[in-house]
């Protein structure tokens, strides 16, 4: 990817800045023509972000200071971190490698005592790629296209989600009549941007920043559940909330009502039968009913 073409996107121009002055001095007006954007921009990174983090300017040039590490950040940001360094091992070895050479680029001495275990599929370097052009053709609102399972799509792209471990892109088919749709980034292959642009209602993105699952379906008509969860259950549900969920009612023994919002029953069905017996539904009725089908067809089965 030529260097112009990452100027829309400020966290990758940031690290590209980064990679350059680690090995040479560069004035703003040499930054701003090898990435396309106006001085303004470059002088407000720096203001912003670079000055913070081991950027300094020598004259009319910025460069790196050798002199910056970890005893220049405080006690919260290298916290941080090392929990972002500890949380990019689980992502996969090629992965770990690149982030932890930005994050060095910010520290040269990055030492925790973190520890993570999250489910998370490995990103290798051609996953990294992909997540390149899928931002820019996010960005720029461009028709790409792509094989996934052997079948075309030229798509409308919204967005790079993370859902229970597995990365997603969140598409319009543009040849099903725009139809909501999601693919397993790792599955994709042969991507191109057709070079046509799209507009997208200004509302659409507001519904998917409200998605509790990869079963989210922006077609349909969102609907609350009302659920009744035990005082023994009531910390994971204040410790990892789901996008749309509301604490409604706490009754005397400490248990709680909460009320989620969702777009199909998939969204919340999986996490109602994982909870069981701390978490049942209250309404819809319906749902009640398939909840309590889907437990009794399995203990038939055992």
């Amino acid at each position: 990817m030529n260097i112009t073409s990452l100027h829309q996107n400020k966290d990758i121009r940031i690290n590209a800045i980064y990679d350059i002055l680690r090995h040479s001095s560069v004035t703003m007006g040499e930054l701003s023509d090898m990435f396309d954007v106006s001085t303004k921009t470059i002088q407000r990174d720096y203001n912003e972000i670079l000055k913070f983090n081991g950027i300094v300017k020598d004259g009319r040039k910025l460069c790196f200071d050798p002199n910056f590490d970890m005893g220049n950040l405080n006690s919260t940001q290298k916290t941080v971190l090392g929990i972002l360094d500890e949380m990019a091992k689980n992502v996969g070895g090629e992965f770990y490698g690149r982030a932890h050479t930005l994050l060095s680029q910010i520290s040269s001495q990055i030492d925790h005592h973190i520890f993570t275990n999250y489910k998370s599929e490995t990103l290798s370097s051609t996953d990294i790629d992909k997540f390149i052009k899928f931002e820019q053709a996010i960005k720029d609102k461009c028709i790409a296209s792509f094989t996934y399972n052997g079948y075309k799509y030229y798509v409308k792209p919204l967005k790079l989600a993370f859902f229970d471990g597995y990365w997603y892109l969140l598409v319009l088919d543009k040849n099903d009549n725009d139809k909501f749709k999601k693919f397993h980034i790792k599955s994709i292959s042969d991507i191109e941007k057709a070079g046509e642009i799209f507009e997208i209602d200004s509302t659409l993105d507001e519904r998917l920043k409200m998605a509790n699952s990869i079963w989210f379906q922006l077609e349909n008509e969102p609907f609350d559940v009302r659920l009744h969860v035990d005082n023994e259950y009531v910390k994971y549900f204040e410790r990892r909330p789901l996008r749309t969920q509301s604490i409604t009612g706490k009754d005397a023994d400490g248990s709680i009502e909460v009320t989620v919002t969702v777009t199909y029953k998939m969204e919340i069905i999986p996490l109602i039968l994982s909870s069981i017996p701390y978490v049942r539904v209250l309404e819809p009725q319906w749902l009640a009913d398939e909840v309590k089908k889907s437990i009794k067809k399995y203990l038939k089965s055992i």
